[in-house]
């Protein structure tokens, strides 16, 4: 699916900052928060149940991009966090020694973008690639 350029007004009208400094999303169902939410938590039950917990976050975010902007948003930002987590496990040695500093910077950062997504705000994880935009 192409994404077709908004006007500045068309962004203004359903984005706006917080006194914070913060975007947040105008008119956001109570729902499409949660399911942010869930997007960003899901990837920690991978340690527990396997790595096919990881698929459930890919299905919330295709199913919901059509009808939220701000899970669109949220699941572009987590699928390319966890992207960045596959590729630096897969890279024996300097991938390795990378992800003993970036694993704590990152569990810190997906609660932030948990609670950012429950609050209908945008958030941006630090230090990863974004190859899905």
């Amino acid at each position: 699916m192409s994404r077709v350029a908004e006007s500045p007004r068309a962004l203004l009208e359903r984005w706006r900052l917080t006194p914070e400094g913060r975007v947040r999303g105008t008119g956001a169902p109570e729902v499409h928060c949660i399911v942010a939410s869930v997007i960003h938590l899901w990837p920690i039950l991978a340690s527990v149940i396997g790595p096919f917990s990881l698929l459930a976050p890919l299905v919330l975010w295709l199913a919901f991009r059509g009808r939220s902007p701000l899970v669109d948003d949220h699941g572009r930002e987590a699928m390319n966090a966890m992207l960045t987590l596959a590729i630096l496990a897969l890279v024996p040695c300097f991938g390795w020694i990378v992800l003993v500093a970036w694993v704590p910077v990152q569990l810190v950062s997906l609660v932030r973008a948990a609670v950012a997504g429950g609050s209908g705000e945008l958030f941006r994880y630090p230090v990863i690639l974004r190859p899905i935009r």
